[in-house]
């Protein structure tokens, strides 16, 4: 009984310095988890209400945890750690964690401050060594939104349900660059995405879904912020009005980088499906006088890296309006059920011998009536921004014609076009070409400032002008010279070329 006692007795005692060492253990711990995140944190406001640690289980956790520096807010109800290796952080301060996980974090930044951050950062160096591997980190709806400054409209918002990565690490090397760490794999949910695109227009995206190396974009919306009278008091010169959905953005085999400061994109395949395009420009507002660059040249000199090999564009239709006179109303020309493939959108690697050139086929039916081909070609490391530009129109009547000629030009036309080819070579300056038109009975007459009535005396010497012998004639032009103006988009150099080659069939 004696022995039995003392075995009993000794028992408790192990426990009682088990327990005894746990509790100091997770003590300990605490301690210096408090301590590590005061001196990690100096020069930031953290708060908290709870923070619990357990030696035996290896985990920790915050909660109702607030974190303030520069510009940057982060809300959490919880953040938990599990699997934290203790030993490798005590005996030579690396931080090994199985699993992060984040539940309501609620992250705001304030791009005032942050630039205020940028010039206090040169001054203040940072010594201290990382070195962090989290081998998961799984987030619950958080969400995230930027400002100039919290009493201002959001230039961007999130609401992200979930987000998770794999095998995340950080070190000094990595701190230097946009993104400040590394993944092995992330995937990501948005149910709510907003982006002021600039003082007219703001971006919304329904659902937005990253998995892997696939990006989704769902039900994807531009929208004015003011009607097309009021959008003309809002801009300093000519300025497209946009109204834009479209259903479904993907991009597949999908890659990017942000290092030191510089965004790469990178897609093997990109699809656009089911979009709905209305452009309205007012041309009594005074002219943009500002040179206008050539697509190749924008590409060429984009801030980001851009990389999509194929893009394929599903049912796309677009609507671009023209008032000229308020009294004859708007312009229009349409383009339904437009499908294109689209090669070789790059920026990068532009020095190599073999650099790809850019290939554009574009399907649709123009004016609601016409079949319309068209083949576009440019290379864009070529800083003359040379390119080739062909198509093919069949028949389209006047009434289709008329749609943007009388309200734009003040001009309405009888007859109709059964065919046009044109094929046009050129680069940014300059463009040469031939065109082949085949017409019927095609008669022009010239409207009376209300843009209904005939004026007679302007319509005959129109007729007079225009070469009109026959109830169908063949042309074919060829050495058709244009020179760019360089305050105009690429579309109104196009325009020119196709109305150089008419005028030379019609006269």
């Amino acid at each position: 009984m004696k022995k039995r006692s003392k075995i009993i007795l000794g028992f408790i005692v192990v426990l009682i310095v088990l327990v005894v060492a746990i509790i100091g253990g997770n003590l300990f711990i605490e301690n210096k988890m408090e301590t590590a995140l005061q001196e990690n944190l100096s020069k930031a406001e953290f708060k908290y209400e709870n923070l619990n640690a357990s030696i035996l289980g290896r985990s920790a956790s915050l909660s109702k945890a607030v974190y303030r520096k520069n510009g940057i807010q982060i809300n959490a109800e919880e953040i938990e750690l599990d699997g934290i290796d203790i030993l490798a952080y005590l005996s030579n301060k690396k931080i090994e964690i199985s699993s992060l996980k984040l539940v309501k974090p609620e992250v705001e930044i304030y791009t005032e401050a942050q630039k205020e951050k940028k010039k206090d950062s040169s001054k203040n160096g940072n010594s201290t060594k990382l070195d962090l591997l989290i081998k998961s980190i799984e987030v619950a709806n958080a969400s995230f939104k930027m400002a100039k400054n919290d009493s201002v409209k959001n230039q961007l918002f999130a609401s992200i349900p979930s987000l998770n990565m794999k095998d995340v690490t950080a070190d000094n090397e990595s701190l230097k660059n946009g993104l400040p760490f590394k993944y092995e794999q992330l995937q990501m949910t948005s149910d709510s995405l907003f982006f002021n695109l600039n003082d007219q227009h703001d971006l919304f995206v329904e659902k937005m879904k990253m998995d892997g190396i696939s990006l989704t974009f769902n039900k994807i919306n531009i929208k004015p912020l003011y009607d097309k009278q009021e959008f003309q008091q809002h801009i300093p010169y000519e300025k497209d009005r946009f109204d834009l959905s479209i259903e479904e953005l993907a991009l597949n085999s999908f890659n990017w980088n942000l290092k030191n400061d510089s965004l790469s994109l990178l897609s093997e395949n990109m699809k656009i499906a089911n979009g709905d395009i209305k452009i309205y420009r007012d041309k009594r507002v005074k002219d943009d006088t500002r040179q206008k660059p050539m697509y190749s040249k924008m590409i060429r000199e984009l801030p980001i890296k851009l990389k999509l090999d194929t893009i394929r564009v599903k049912n796309l239709a677009i609507q671009y309006e023209e008032l000229v006179k308020a009294k004859r109303g708007a312009g229009k020309v349409t383009f339904k059920n437009l499908d294109a493939s689209i090669y070789n959108i790059t920026n990068m690697g532009m020095s190599k011998m073999d650099f790809p050139t850019t290939d554009i086929d574009v399907q649709t039916q123009f004016m609601g009536e016409a079949s319309l081909n068209v083949n576009w070609n440019f290379d864009i490391s070529n800083k003359a921004d040379a390119f080739t530009i062909s198509g093919q129109m069949d028949r389209i009547s006047s009434e289709g014609i008329n749609e943007f000629l009388k309200p734009a030009l003040n001009v309405k036309s009888e007859g109709g076009i059964r065919d046009m080819r044109f094929n046009f070579a050129g680069n940014s300056q300059n463009s040469t070409g031939e065109m082949k038109l085949i017409y019927d009975n095609f008669k022009v007459e010239v409207l009376k400032e209300d843009g209904e009535e005939k004026n007679k005396l302007l319509s005959a010497l129109a007729n007079l002008i225009v070469n009109n012998e026959a109830t169908s004639a063949e042309k074919e032009q060829k050495n058709i010279k244009t020179k760019r103006t360089q305050t105009k988009s690429f579309w109104n150099y196009l325009w020119k070329n196709i109305r150089n080659g008419a005028l030379k069939s019609f006269l």
